[in-house]
């Protein structure tokens, strides 16, 4: 067994490889503060779900301090759980936009939110316009100019295929948001802005996990395998794929071992690197299979 590195290039002797996204963030505290206790649980899950609740609150009060604490925990509960996503630097922003809105600080959370989303943009269309070089919308977002056009680059990456019909949707709706909260107008006369920002802040989290989402099923990963979500091997083609999910992945055989490690609080996992030696090729099925019944005991 060979501990996997994050983003490992595939070679010849890979072929019985699949990638699973495994530098993921996600954080669903928010569920035990919102979720509701059913009187039908049994006493002990009650009693369990009571005390994951108290200390949660208590975790929250040590973070965002005892004054207004219930309003805190309530705007908390209100964003819900972190999108789940493959580690990159909208995960660091996203988090810092959650604690503003948190702490009641709406107005910085919305344009944050909005920020974010138009950052997101800019960043997707100048990282995989190179891979689209040809295509016809490539000419709508060729120079720096059209980046403070949300309309061209959710154009582009519509028509690129990375982002679906409900995608750019949450997308025009976010830049809706941007407009009315960057530039003056009547629209947040006397408010404090928290509807705006939560509805800024949901949105950012859905565009973030409809994009960057680790686990799925068919085209983009594989069917049939419980418990983790391995990439099909024709989506490594995909430009948006080899750009963002890739450097977040390792490359594993059907037979691994994960190891939890303490000081990284998350999962060191290690390869079978001689696979290969009696399964040099599997398709996407074949993975599957092996996966759920592994050849080897190594």
């Amino acid at each position: 067994m060979k501990k996997a590195e994050y983003g490992r290039e595939r070679t010849a002797e890979d072929g019985c490889r699949r990638y699973l996204p495994h530098a993921i963030s996600f954080n669903t505290q928010a569920r035990l503060l919102t979720d509701e206790i059913s009187p039908d649980w049994d006493p002990e899950i009650i009693a369990q779900h009571e005390e994951n609740r108290r200390i949660a609150r208590v975790r929250l009060i040590h973070q965002f301090g005892n004054d207004e604490h219930e309003r805190k925990i309530h705007d908390y509960g209100a964003v819900g759980v972190a999108p789940w996503s493959v580690v990159d630097q909208h995960n660091l922003f996203m988090a810092q936009i959650r604690d503003a809105f948190t702490f009641g600080a709406y107005y910085p959370a919305l344009v944050g939110a909005c920020a974010l989303g138009e950052r997101l943009l800019n960043e997707i269309v100048i990282r995989l316009r190179d891979s689209y070089y040809g295509h016809p919308a490539t000419t709508t977002v060729a120079t720096q100019k059209t980046f403070t056009d949300w309309a061209a680059c959710i154009e582009a990456l519509f028509e690129w295929g990375v982002i679906d019909d409900a995608l750019a949707t949450k997308f025009n709706e976010l830049r809706k948001l941007r407009n009315r909260s960057v530039h003056y107008g009547k629209h947040l006369v006397g408010s404090d802005a928290r509807d705006d920002a939560l509805q800024a802040v949901l949105l950012v989290q859905e565009i973030v996990q409809g994009l960057f989402t680790p686990h799925g099923g068919p085209p983009r990963f594989l069917a049939g395998v419980s418990g983790h979500s391995f990439l099909a091997l024709a989506s490594e083609d995909e430009p948006f794929i080899r750009e963002f999910i890739l450097p977040a992945s390792l490359l594993l055989s059907p037979n691994f071992r994960m190891e939890f490690n303490d000081s990284r609080g998350w999962f060191d996992v290690f390869d079978d690197d001689t696979y290969q030696d009696e399964f040099p090729t599997l398709t996407d099925k074949e993975f599957a299979d092996h996966r759920q019944r592994p050849r080897r005991t190594s």
